[in-house]
C-alpha cells in the first residue's frame, strides 16, 4: 500500500514556470478552465470504467448472507472473506481517530454498495495563514458508495459530538470498498492497461485506514505557495484545486508506447 500521507504529487517547484512572473489572473483563468475541461473528461472515463467492472467488485458476490438481505446459504468463500473484512475492521475500527468501541456483527447493513470516485482531498498549510488550504486533486478519485462522501467522513471525524453509528458505517463502508477492489484479481492490471492506475493509500485525518484511490494519466501539480495565496484571498474561499498544464498531457507516459519501444530496443544495432 502506499504512504499517502502527503498527497501532493512530484516537485511542486517544477509548476512554477507557468507563473513564473507571478500572478497573473488571466493565466490562472486559462490554467483552471484548462484543468476543468482535461479533469471533467478523465473522470468520466473513470466512472465508464469503474461501473463496467461494478458486477465484478460487489459485495454480494463475496460476502453472501453476511449481508443484510442477502440469500442463505453461505459459502466457505464467504466466511474467508467476512475473516478478512473483521479483521481490517478490528485493527481499525479501534484506532485513532475513530475509535470505535462497536463490533462488525452480522448481517452487515450494507446501506448502498453502488460504486462512486470521490475527488481526493487534502490539506496544505501555508505560511502566514490562519487555517489550511483544503486542496482538490483533479486527477485523483477515491473508490467509496454512494451517499458517504469522502467529505462528510472527514467531518465526522472531525466533529467532538459525533454520531458513533454514524462514523462506524462510514469505516465499514470504506473498508467494504477497499477489500472489494483489493480482492477483485486481475483489475488492478486492467485499470492499469487502462491508462487509470489504482493504488491503495493512506490518508490524512483518516489514520491508517486503507482507500482505493483511481489515478488519472495526467498529473496535475501545485504552483508557488504565493499564487495559491493570491488565488484564495481573491476568491474568498480556503479552497484550491491542483492545475493540469498542456504540458503534463503532452508528457503523458504510455506504458503499451514504452513496451513496444523496448521490445524493438532489443534488435536494434548500436549506433557508431
Amino acid at each position: 500500500m502506499t504512504d499517502s500521507l502527503d498527497p501532493r504529487q512530484g516537485d511542486q517547484r517544477a509548476y512554477s514556470e507557468v507563473f513564473k512572473e507571478g500572478f497573473n489572473i488571466e493565466s490562472f483563468i486559462q490554467s483552471r478552465k484548462q484543468t476543468r475541461i482535461v479533469s471533467e473528461l478523465m473522470k468520466s472515463q473513470a466512472a465508464d470504467f469503474l461501473n463496467t467492472v461494478t458486477p465484478l467488485i460487489k459485495p454480494q458476490a463475496l460476502f453472501g448472507e453476511y449481508l443484510t438481505g442477502a440469500p442463505r446459504g453461505s459459502t466457505r468463500e464467504a466466511h474467508h472473506h467476512f475473516k478478512g473484512l473483521k479483521a481490517l475492521y478490528e485493527e481499525h475500527g479501534s484506532a485513532k481517530p475513530f475509535n470505535l468501541m462497536n463490533e462488525l456483527e452480522t448481517p452487515i447493513d450494507l446501506i448502498d454498495s453502488t460504486p462512486t470516485l470521490f475527488p481526493l482531498e487534502y490539506d496544505l498549510q501555508i505560511e502566514g495563514l490562519s487555517r489550511p488550504i483544503r486542496i482538490i486533486s483533479p486527477t485523483r478519485w477515491v473508490v467509496g458508495y454512494k451517499h458517504f462522501e469522502l467529505a462528510r467522513f472527514r467531518q465526522i471525524i472531525r466533529d467532538p459530538n459525533r454520531s458513533n453509528s454514524e462514523l462506524h458505517r462510514f469505516v465499514v463502508h470504506y473498508l467494504m470498498a477497499f477489500y472489494c477492489f483489493s480482492h477483485s484479481g486481475n483489475l488492478g492490471r486492467l485499470f492499469k492497461g487502462l491508462r487509470y492506475p489504482v493504488t491503495f493509500q493512506r490518508l490524512r485525518d483518516f489514520g491508517e485506514l486503507p482507500f482505493c484511490v483511481i489515478n488519472a494519466p495526467v498529473r496535475a501539480r501545485l504552483p508557488e505557495e504565493q499564487v495559491i495565496r493570491q488565488s484564495t484571498e481573491i476568491s474568498g474561499s480556503h479552497t484550491f484545486e491542483e492545475l493540469i498544464r498542456q504540458r503534463d498531457i503532452t508528457d503523458m507516459e504510455d506504458d503499451l508506447k514504452g513496451q513496444l519501444l523496448e521490445a524493438l530496443g532489443l534488435f536494434e544495432t548500436p549506433q557508431v
